[in-house]
């Protein structure tokens, strides 16, 4: 199994921590994996203050909007009628200036809980600024990959009172990529929708980008089955129906499965279990990768691939002429059936 990544650690760690009301004058989070830093900034504004005390004692600014000498005179005032003063810098890395900053990192007030809430970026952590503010807390959530997604979201499940099986997180995965924001919203609807306490694949094709009888997945098992007129059926009702930038969504999904069938030509000695595991799938999908295997011969694999290349390439404007991401989403599977 591979090791779980220090961002969702770390991230569990101070979800515990700042329930527990513990935090530190000076808390620094950062990094490319805004979903956790928008997450733990959202706890801190719930749990440092009560709603009564939030007036006097609750500063939330950007970076773009407050230079360095007015954030220093704010954090050094004393809270009104409470234990502690909240002021929290959201996109922080638009500051100037922080050698200003400095002394106040050196011996920060214990009643003020300063945040600085950097959004796709990082401190230097060459500069005494940083070495000074990482003394209190400081967290870098770097990008999840894909596997690490996968290991994350039954725990993001589990946090919402919800569990999720392994053929759904597949799905959305599969689906929206490694777009942990993206996937985040879209479960965020599902819990809504979905009343069980059980996410299973059917509620990710029910809601999740086209409805259930033209969405992705339905296309890729038509074109699996070599189904010619269920495919451009599928193909045409979702490029009617796909809504800003889906289109765009469909590419790697189909380029995935593609390049595993292609991965199931050269496995043929392979049972259900050991396919499953070489192709890093749940094995109720292996039924699938055999069918295409058996429709598609090698050559017709590569072409397909191709096919599905060249619609991104044309999706970002290369040899795309006046047509619609709808219209090429048509061509290319046209592309992958013929003969």
């Amino acid at each position: 199994m591979a090791k779980q990544s220090g961002t969702i650690d770390n991230y569990l760690s101070l979800v515990k921590q700042f329930e527990a009301g513990k935090w530190a004058p000076l808390i620094l989070l950062q990094g490319d994996e805004t979903w956790f830093i928008e997450s733990l900034t959202q706890l801190l504004e719930a749990k440092v203050l009560s709603e009564g005390e939030k007036s006097f004692n609750q500063n939330i600014v950007y970076g773009k909007e407050i230079k360095a000498n007015e954030l220093l005179g704010m954090v050094r005032r004393y809270p009104m009628m409470s234990n502690y003063q909240l002021v929290m810098v959201k996109e922080a890395q638009d500051i100037k200036d922080w050698d200003i900053l400095l002394p106040y990192f050196e011996s920060p007030l214990q009643s003020t809980i300063l945040v600085l809430a950097f959004k796709n970026g990082k401190m230097d952590s060459r500069t005494k600024a940083y070495k000074a503010m990482a003394k209190g807390i400081a967290y870098t959530a770097e990008k999840l990959r894909d596997y690490q997604i996968k290991t994350w979201l039954p725990q993001f499940c589990h946090l919402k009172g919800k569990s999720i099986d392994q053929a759904a997180v597949d799905m959305l995965v599969d689906l929206l990529g490694a777009d942990l924001n993206l996937i985040h919203n879209e479960l965020e609807k599902i819990f809504i929708t979905v009343k069980d306490e059980f996410i299973r694949a059917h509620h990710v094709e029910t809601n999740v980008g086209f409805n259930r009888e033209y969405n992705v997945f339905e296309l890729q098992s038509a074109l699996g089955q070599k189904d010619f007129n269920r495919s451009i059926q599928i193909a045409h009702q979702m490029s009617v129906r796909a809504e800003r930038g889906e289109i765009h969504r469909i590419v790697p999904v189909l380029f995935g499965f593609f390049n595993k069938v292609l991965s199931t030509h050269y496995m043929v000695g392979k049972n259900d279990q050991e396919l499953a595991a070489e192709l890093g799938v749940n094995p109720f999908f292996v039924k699938d990768y055999r069918t295409a295997a058996r429709n598609y011969n090698l050559t017709d694999v590569e072409r397909a691939i191709g096919q599905i290349k060249f619609l991104d390439l044309r999706l970002k404007g290369v040899h795309r002429g006046a047509a619609e991401d709808g219209e090429l989403l048509v061509e290319a599977v046209l592309g992958i059936l013929k003969h």
